[in-house]
């Protein structure tokens, strides 16, 4: 076992599952002894009951436009962020786009362009988007194996502008385009739904006319939106999207993250019922914990971990294809707020002066001049995108009153079970029914010293992803019991299941 050290490879390898000594059927070990007054948990497995099948590109990322300005930082040449996305997921998509989007200039046209009205929250100059940022994202997406879905201008009102750069991005990255999408949570500047169609139109029509393919309404926090969308252009479109976050920074904090929002599930419900009807896949092109940059001391800390794998899994389990976690460099984020970075960081340690230049809720801390390192979000994600290309299975959960959350997938011949205990205050031993009798597996877990640790994740060095955690096996009634403590997670496969 070892301390966490975010700047050593073997934290990218390795999956971040604190391997505790473990055992179904028995309690073989010390440490799989219930602690005094753990609630008594109970999961029942239904593997004959099916449900939705996890995309393979489950976890995603969001940037800003104009991070592309440092064309440095999305580069084949930039090895350590390509290792990282790599290592999360050899089939992401990696979405560009936000608030710099809708003030971004395509240097290349030569076409008129007005000067663009500025506002309070919103960026205060034009990003300005050249050529040779796209090349080197290009090589990136070829390096990392991930595909772009990318934002274009409708705000500044030039169509023309937005055909000329959708065209330049297709030729440039080629078949790892998805899609293009336009205009960036319209719903802050457009009246309503029917004014934001008007605008939309005649881009959409300028850009699939010139064989470009697109996706959207990319729209902030209006689910009614997507609806009214798939009615009208589920047709034109290559998937539909909008995005989540769960309030303002300022009203954030650890305890409301963690107690889940069951008023936005309810949302993708609907959003998945025009998504189905329209046969077309359904995205948050960008989410995270809290909007204006997350908040300091609860996006960047173990608890954002527990909560990221768990939203994941819950928008997979009801459909959702994928989950572009939104984040980048603390200059590119505040900008795009309309605000100014503060770069007064004095921290000579490495790992902390990556910390300090990134936004709070990023998955992924550094940049190009410092390196790059993962976040506790990132594990989090990495435990969910487990479940990439798996179908989901019903279960039926008694958590005892404890904040907890448990997902199970088959894949092939393979159980996934995941457990997620999101209570600050209470440990559990979860006892978990339905299995094959006789079965044997692994249990991964993941932990940290405290909620609110940034640092100090526990991981089995030296094992890979294949052979991380302790052996498992399931009693002969099928039946099995995990000690899950507080605020923690855990992993468990069972191989050979059907």
């Amino acid at each position: 076992m070892s301390t966490f050290d975010p700047t050593r490879r073997q934290l990218l390898k390795a999956a971040a599952w604190l391997p505790l000594a473990s055992a179904c059927g028995r309690l073989a070990f010390a440490g799989d002894v219930s602690p005094p007054g753990a609630a008594q948990v109970s999961l029942v497995v239904h593997p004959e009951r099916l449900g939705r099948v996890v995309s393979d590109s489950l976890a995603g990322f969001s940037y800003e436009t104009q991070q592309l300005e440092n064309p440095a930082f999305f580069s084949a040449d930039n090895h350590a962020l390509v290792r990282l996305f790599r290592d999360l997921s050899p089939r992401g998509v990696l979405r560009i786009g936000g608030n710099s989007s809708d003030y971004t200039v395509w240097t290349a046209y030569r076409g008129e362009v007005p000067a663009q009205r500025t506002h309070k929250g919103g960026p205060q100059r034009p990003v300005l988007l050249k050529p040779e940022a796209l090349h080197t994202l290009a090589g990136f997406l070829r390096a990392t194996g991930w595909k772009l879905v990318f934002g274009v201008n409708l705000k500044i009102g030039v169509p023309a502008m937005a055909v000329e750069l959708a065209q330049a991005v297709r030729q440039i990255v080629g078949e790892n385009l998805i899609a293009i999408q336009i205009g960036n949570e319209a719903n802050n500047y457009e009246a309503d739904y029917g004014a934001f169609d008007q605008a939309w139109t005649p881009y959409a029509k300028a850009i699939r006319d010139a064989g470009v393919p697109i996706a959207g309404p990319d729209t902030g926090a209006n689910t009614d939106w997507v609806i009214e969308y798939a009615k009208r252009h589920a047709g034109e479109n290559v998937f539909l999207s909008r995005h989540y976050y769960k309030e303002a920074a300022p009203r954030g904090s650890i305890a409301d993250l963690l107690a889940g929002d069951a008023g936005f599930h309810a949302e993708v419900e609907q959003a998945m019922q025009a998504a189905d009807i329209s046969h077309r896949p359904f995205r948050l092109t960008e989410a995270n914990s809290y909007y204006l940059g997350g908040r300091d001391g609860v996006s960047n800390v173990f608890a954002s971990a527990l909560w990221g794998a768990d939203f994941m899994l819950a928008m997979a389990q009801r459909g959702v294809a994928g989950v572009h976690f939104h984040g980048g460099t603390l200059d590119s984020i505040e900008a795009s707020l309309g605000r100014t970075a503060d770069a007064s960081a004095t921290a000579t340690d490495q790992a902390a002066r990556r910390d300090a230049v990134t936004s709070r809720y990023s998955a992924i801390a550094g940049d190009a001049t410092l390196g790059f390192q993962a976040r506790p979000l990132y594990y989090g994600m990495q435990l969910a995108q487990q479940f990439a290309g798996a179908q989901m299975v019903a279960a039926d959960l008694d958590a005892a009153g404890v904040n907890l959350t448990a997902y199970a997938a088959m894949r092939g011949h393979a159980l996934l079970i995941a457990l997620i205990n999101k209570d600050a205050g209470r440990d559990a031993t979860v006892s978990l029914n339905g299995l094959r009798a006789r079965g044997e597996g692994r249990l991964m877990r993941l932990r940290a010293p405290a909620l609110d640790s940034r640092s100090g994740l526990v991981f089995e060095e030296g094992a890979d992803a294949a052979h991380a955690g302790r052996e498992v096996t399931v009693d002969a009634r099928g039946r099995c019991s995990v000690v899950l403590p507080r605020g923690s997670a855990a992993l468990l496969r069972l191989d050979r299941f059907v």
